[in-house]
């Protein structure tokens, strides 16, 4: 791969994760965010990833580094991520905003893709995949069974409960601000795991 192609797949990845970051910031002042919605956002981050790394299976199979490996991989990947999804539509999506009717109903808006900020966060996330299934390496590695992205959605899941569990003890006479306390661990969580990704795969520049 050239020193420029490798430079703009680095900028498609740092530009995806601007939009993400500045969308949920937007989501974040406007209270139309939720610990369903952040989460939910990274699983399906993951899932494009992993769907486009099928499509590089099937359509560039010639150029994978090792196609056994990444087959495996592949798979490895999707099993978690249909485990993830289950627990975080049934604990983040209903139990944890039970109490919570108008979470519930955002939660249910963001689920059915109604909700805009978190749509344009999902298409900046497909233009990337895009744009990187394009412009590939000369010689596509591997991603490891527990990438960043995955070892990040383990984490928010882990980290969610404990910060649920914080906010319903310490914030209960403070709940419009509680969403607020509760999300920007996440998209700090985020934003650390995936530049150092970045920055991982392009270590040539």
């Amino acid at each position: 791969m050239s020193f420029a192609t490798e430079k703009h797949n680095a900028l498609a990845e740092y530009l995806s994760l601007a939009a993400m970051t500045s969308l949920t910031i937007v989501a974040v002042a406007s209270k139309t965010i939720s610990v369903f919605y952040i989460i939910y956002l990274f699983w399906w981050d993951e899932v494009l990833k992993s769907i486009f790394d099928l499509f590089k299976n099937w359509s560039k199979r010639h150029q994978l580094e090792n196609p056994k490996s990444y087959s495996s991989n592949i798979g490895g990947r999707f099993f978690f991520l249909s485990i993830y999804i289950v627990f975080i539509i049934v604990f983040f999506g209903l139990m944890i905003d039970s109490k919570n009717t108008d979470m519930i109903g955002l939660n249910f808006e963001v689920f059915l893709f109604m909700n805009p900020l978190f749509n344009f966060s999902l298409l900046s996330f497909l233009l990337r995949e895009i744009y990187l299934f394009r412009h590939p390496e000369e010689q596509i590695k591997t991603h490891h069974l527990l990438s960043r992205g995955i070892v990040t959605l383990h984490i928010s899941i882990i980290l969610g409960i404990l910060i649920w569990a914080f906010i319903s003890i310490k914030l209960q006479y403070h709940e419009p601000y509680a969403t607020v306390f509760a999300v920007i661990p996440f998209l700090l969580l985020k934003l650390l795991f995936e530049v150092h990704e970045i920055k991982s795969n392009h270590k040539n520049l």
